[in-house]
C-alpha cells in the first residue's frame, strides 16, 4: 500500500508485543505494548521475518498515548425518588448532553422496572414460568433433625423471617413432609443474617433440568465492539419466580426456637435447577432481542448499541418488555450509558475484550500450589482466561504429571513447574486486547 494508506486508520492487533508502526511518514518500533496504550491505525500489517534492528528505529513518541480515556467509566449516582424516599441508581459521568438528560428521563419514566425493596417485586406471571420440584422415583421425603442455635442468631433470623413473611416470600408451612434445616449464614460486608436452607436431600431427589445456559464466551463477544452499554442485574432474580403451587410444601424449613416452620412461595437460592428455570424465563421474556440489542446470562443483562444514538431506544424496548412481564432489576447494581464495564468476568468495550483486573491479580499474587487440590484450583482460574493465552495447552502441559498423581503419591513442585507458572504470570502481566469474531 502507498504511504497515504499507511497513515490511515484501522486497528492493529498482534499476538506479540512487538510492532513496527508507520506514523506520519516515519517508522517507530513499539515494544512492551500494554492494554492502555494507544491503538495505532494502519491499513495493513506485514509479518517481519528477520530480527528488528531497534537502534535503526525511532521509538514512538509519548504524545501518541496522551489523552486516553479510562478503561472503565467513572459513575455518578442519580436519585429516581425524593430526598425523603431516595431511589438511587448509577449512570456514566462521561455522558454528554442531550444524551445524559434523555437517559435520566427514561429511567424516571421506567422506575417501576426496578425494585429497591422486596415488596416491590410481585413476581413473574405463573403462566410464563414457575419452578417445579419433581422427585425421582424411589426417593421418599426427608425430615431433618432440629439444630440448636444461639439466642442472638435466633433473634436475628426471627426478624429476617418477619420481613420475608410480610413481603410474601414465605408463608407458614402446614403438614410438611419434606422439612429442611436453616443453616446460619452472614453477609460478608455487613454481617447481617441471611436465611439459607440446607436442601441437600431435596436436591439429591430432584432430577437435573438439562435446559442449556448460553455460552458465556459468545455473550462476551456479543457485548464487545459497541459504542454504548448499559448493565443490569436482576433484583434477587430467583425470588421473582414462583414455585409451582403443588410443589411449595417441599420447600418447607424449620426455624430455631419457637419460630416454627415456613415454606417458600417463590424460588429460593439453594434449590437444584433454579439457574435453568431463571434462564428459561429470561429467554422467554427477551427472546426476540437477545443477540441484537441485548445479551442475557441468567440474571446479568447488558443492553448494547453499536451506535450511541440508538441506546435510548434500545433501553426503552427492554424496559417496556420488563414492565410487561413485571421483571424487576436491582438499581444499585445497574449502570447506564457507559463505554466499558465488566460482564461475566471480562471487561468489554468498543475496542474489544480485556481481562478483569481482579482475576488477573488473583493469579499474579498466587503462591505455588502445595498439593494437587490447590493446583486444580489455580488451573481453574487460569483456564477461565485461556483465550488470552496463546498456546495455552502447551503452557500448562508441565503440570500434567502432577494432575495424574494418585492419592498415595507425593506432590512435588519442581523447577520446571515453577518456570511454567512464571511464564504464565509473565504473559498475563501484559495480556492482549481481544477482538471477537466478526458477526
Amino acid at each position: 500500500s502507498n504511504q497515504q494508506e499507511k497513515d490511515r486508520a484501522v486497528t492493529i492487533r498482534s499476538i506479540t508485543n512487538r510492532l513496527l508502526v508507520y506514523w506520519e511518514e516515519r517508522k517507530f518500533f513499539m515494544h512492551n505494548l500494554a492494554i492502555n496504550m494507544a491503538e495505532f491505525m494502519h491499513e495493513s500489517v506485514e509479518e517481519h521475518e528477520g530480527n528488528l534492528q531497534e537502534e535503526e528505529l525511532e521509538f514512538a513518541p509519548a504524545a501518541l498515548n496522551d489523552s486516553l480515556p479510562e478503561v472503565e467509566d467513572p459513575l455518578q449516582e442519580k436519585n429516581l425518588g425524593t430526598e425523603e424516599d431516595p431511589r438511587p441508581t448509577f449512570i456514566s459521568k462521561l455522558l454528554e448532553e442531550p444524551l445524559n438528560d434523555e437517559i435520566i428521563a427514561l429511567l424516571h419514566n421506567f422506575k417501576d422496572c426496578f425494585a429497591w425493596h422486596y415488596h416491590e417485586m410481585p413476581g413473574l406471571d405463573r403462566g410464563r414460568v414457575e419452578h417445579m420440584l419433581l422427585i425421582k422415583e424411589g426417593y421418599l421425603p426427608v425430615k431433618h433433625a432440629r439444630r440448636r442455635m444461639s439466642m442472638e442468631t435466633t433473634e436475628s433470623q426471627r426478624r429476617r423471617l418477619g420481613k420475608l413473611v410480610k413481603a410474601g416470600v414465605i408463608r407458614l408451612a402446614m403438614y410438611a413432609d419434606w422439612l429442611s434445616n436453616i443453616v446460619p449464614a452472614f453477609k460478608k460486608k455487613t454481617w447481617a443474617v441471611r436465611i439459607c436452607v440446607d436442601y441437600r436431600n431435596l436436591n439429591e431427589a430432584s432430577p437435573k433440568d438439562e435446559y442449556p445456559r448460553p455460552m458465556a464466551d459468545m455473550l462476551v463477544d456479543g457485548a464487545a465492539h459497541n459504542q454504548m452499554l448499559s448493565f443490569m442485574d436482576g433484583n434477587a432474580g430467583y425470588n421473582q419466580i414462583m414455585v409451582a403451587e403443588e410443589d411449595i410444601h417441599k420447600t418447607a424449613f424449620m426455624c430455631p426456637g419457637h419460630i416454627g416452620a415456613f415454606e417458600y412461595t417463590i424460588m429460593p437460592f439453594g434449590l437444584r435447577n433454579v439457574g435453568a428455570t431463571y434462564q428459561r424465563a429470561m429467554n422467554s421474556v427477551f427472546h426476540d432481542m437477545i443477540g441484537h440489542s441485548l445479551e442475557v446470562y441468567i440474571d446479568d443483562v447488558v443492553i448494547k448499541s453499536p451506535e450511541e444514538g440508538d441506546h435510548v431506544s434500545n433501553l426503552k424496548k427492554a424496559f417496556l418488555r420488563m414492565r410487561q412481564h413485571k421483571l424487576k432489576m436491582n438499581p444499585k447494581k445497574c449502570v447506564f450509558g457507559v463505554q466499558a464495564d465488566n460482564f461475566l468476568g471480562f471487561l468489554v468495550h468498543q475496542r474489544g475484550i480485556e481481562i478483569d483486573k481482579n482475576k488477573e491479580k488473583s493469579i499474579m499474587e498466587a503462591l505455588p500450589p502445595r498439593n494437587k487440590k490447590e493446583l486444580q484450583s489455580l488451573l481453574g482460574k487460569i483456564n477461565f482466561l485461556r483465550r488470552f493465552i496463546s498456546n495455552f495447552a502447551g503452557k500448562i502441559q508441565p503440570f500434567s504429571s502432577l494432575l495424574r498423581l494418585k492419592q498415595e503419591q507425593t506432590f512435588k513442585w519442581e523447577e520446571q513447574h515453577q518456570q511454567a507458572f512464571k511464564e504464565i504470570k509473565h504473559y498475563l502481566s501484559n495480556p492482549p486486547v481481544m477482538s471477537p469474531p466478526k458477526r
